[in-house]
């Protein structure tokens, strides 16, 4: 018969009566409960007393069944005569002990094999300890009805450098990345597993991690790696610190592969996602995040063509796909084009460009099938032209004064934005420019942008907020020629 089981300090009130199963009702206190101590259906030393009827007292061997009631199986002594006891219905105690019938059976056996061990080991006490082995030491141990020596080479042993040595291959179990076969004793579900046929695993934390396949191909974080190294997810090279940058390499979607670049942090966000002609090819087939809320944006080669497109800040983790707007587009013959047409600029009011340089100038398509014709200036239009015109000038730029000083800094001709403003005002053609009111820009040549603060990835401002007056040179230049050919026009016909 196993042993019984044991555990300390665990005693409950019951109020049960009869000599059937009894209920325990709560700890005594300083005590534990059965339930949570004690597996269901195992044997153990039960000891019953009376409180209420201090005369009932029965002792035995029983278990807590599944509905947590203790089931007397065997009456080893009782107040009834060593016979189950017909208790009263009132408050008892049942408590796990140590039978006095047990602690005897123990002695019994005790001296049995000392007695045995004696005779067929008679001088084993006289031998000298040691804290190490050797590879030849012999270990007698038993085999059928008789004794063999074996070598302690055949066994885990400790060698006198402190270190367990196997003799031989070591054959484990398969185990699983929850319960690795090879591992520590104080972090159970980390180590070394059978991944599959021919197979290995690397599990940290009761998760596969690594994997080696039969073909020597080593998959990180994916148990099904298509070349020699797969990752899914992000590899980090070079400094993780915010300061100076991370750049990440490598993660992938599904069966396609992608390659992630990095993130530069407080140096300029990066993240780029390629990959060539995938299996997908809608926009949020073929790129993911390196991780984190930031911008996405990736590079698709597909046939002579490579775009470039770009998505808003996502939070979701790597390998999720991210539907992108394409912003870049560049054939094979160099040609780059903007992602959609009439969608996108060319720099912006807080980023200019400063100079632009071409063979040719800019063609602005003008097809009169894309206009609603509205036909000559009005006289106020008139009178606003032949003033703008009287006050054009010539300007040099104040940083430029401030590089090269006042003599070095080139002159440019043209008009002041905020002039032109006051006097298409003065003429009733748009509202007057007014503190907090955003300027009325009616005219395509008269431009105003404004901008909110924004700031790197470090949280700290990397273009202040602000505003700026603006024209465009060429509606205002054919303008101011439109109301000159007009004037030309009244002095020839006074002429």
């Amino acid at each position: 018969m196993p042993n019984p089981f044991f555990a300390d300090m665990v005693r409950e009130f019951a109020q049960d009566g009869g000599t059937g199963p009894l209920t325990p009702t709560g700890a005594v206190p300083g005590h534990r409960r059965f339930a949570g101590t004690v597996p269901p259906n195992t044997l153990f030393h039960y000891a019953v007393a009376g409180v209420g009827q201090p005369g009932q007292w029965e002792a035995g061997l029983g278990r807590i069944d599944a509905s947590g009631r203790l089931q007397r199986d065997t009456v080893a002594a009782s107040s009834n005569g060593d016979l189950p006891v017909d208790f009263a219905p009132g408050l008892k105690t049942i408590a796990l002990t140590v039978g006095a019938g047990w602690f005897a059976a123990s002695d019994t056996a005790a001296a049995a094999a000392a007695e045995t061990l004696a005779v067929k080991q008679p001088l084993s006490t006289t031998h000298a300890d040691a804290d190490s082995g050797a590879g030849d030491d012999r270990l007698t141990v038993r085999r059928g009805g008789g004794w063999v020596n074996l070598p302690l080479a055949a066994l885990a042993w400790r060698d006198e450098g402190g270190r367990y040595r196997i003799d031989g291959p070591i054959a484990a179990t398969g185990g699983t990345a929850a319960a690795p076969a090879i591992g520590f004793a104080v972090d159970g579900d980390t180590g070394l597993f059978r991944a599959a046929s021919d197979g290995l695993g690397v599990a940290t934390g009761g998760s596969e991690r690594l994997r080696v396949d039969a073909a020597g191909r080593v998959g990180i974080g994916i148990s099904s790696p298509n070349a020699t190294l797969d990752v899914s997810g992000s590899i980090l090279a070079g400094s993780t610190n915010a300061t100076n940058g991370i750049t990440a390499l490598g993660t992938r979607y599904n069966s396609e592969q992608v390659a992630t670049f990095g993130n530069l942090r407080s140096t300029g966000a990066l993240a780029l996602g390629f990959c060539v002609q995938p299996a997908t090819t809608t926009a949020d087939g073929w790129v993911s995040s390196v991780s984190g809320s930031w911008a996405r944006a990736g590079i698709r080669v597909s046939g002579t063509q490579m775009t470039v497109a770009f998505g808003t800040q996502q939070t979701t983790p790597i390998g999720t796909p991210v539907a992108l707007t394409n912003a870049l587009i560049v054939n094979a013959g160099g040609a780059v084009a903007p992602g959609a047409d009439n969608a996108q600029t060319l720099g912006a009011s807080s980023l200019r460009w400063s100079v632009v340089y071409a063979a040719t100038g800019a063609i602005n398509t003008s097809d009169a099938r894309d206009k609603a014709w509205r036909g000559a200036l009005s006289s106020a239009e008139l009178a606003a032209a032949r003033r703008i015109a009287g006050d054009l000038g010539f300007y040099q730029w104040q940083d430029a004064i401030a590089e090269k000083g006042a003599d070095g800094a080139r002159l440019h001709v043209g008009a002041r934005a905020q002039a032109v403003w006051a006097i298409m005002a003065d003429e009733g053609l748009i509202d007057p420019i007014a503190e907090g009111v955003r300027p009325d820009s009616r005219y395509a040549f008269l431009c105003y942008d404004e901008w909110a603060e924004e700031s790197d990835e470090a949280g700290q401002s990397a273009v202040a907020a602000g505003n700026r007056f603006g024209i465009r040179p060429d509606q205002l230049a054919l303008f101011l020629i439109a109301a000159q050919e007009v004037r030309l026009a009244a002095l020839e016909m006074a002429a």
